[in-house]
């Protein structure tokens, strides 16, 4: 399987995590806001496994929306995801959603 495949089977499946978990946490707590900006980047980096690419597949699907695409180049993702884990462990009270918009400029 090449490098780049894996990359966006890895895409694919957290994307898929991620509506699938979204949809049953608001299931589960239809009462409960949540606010991205909320987080901090050791909050983020505290997350393991799955947690933590549902987290990731959410901001990069965030920017996105806000760039007004659908598309995306999943070498881009992979080096930005990089740059922000590296970031965030250097800087754990930095505010996590800043932080990932500040790198993917």
């Amino acid at each position: 399987m090449s490098k780049s495949f894996r990359r966006l089977l890895t895409v694919t499946v957290t994307a898929a995590l991620l509506f699938g978990t979204t949809a049953a946490a608001l299931a589960e707590e239809p009462t409960t806001d949540r606010d991205l900006n909320q987080y901090l980047c050791k909050d983020v980096m505290r997350l393991s496994g799955s947690e933590r690419e549902v987290s990731l597949a959410l901001v990069h699907g965030y920017r996105l929306g806000k760039m007004g695409t659908t598309e995306f180049d999943v070498e881009v993702l992979s080096d930005l995801t990089d740059r922000f884990i590296d970031y965030c462990l250097d800087n754990p009270t930095d505010n996590a959603l800043a932080a990932f918009e500040k790198l993917a400029k």
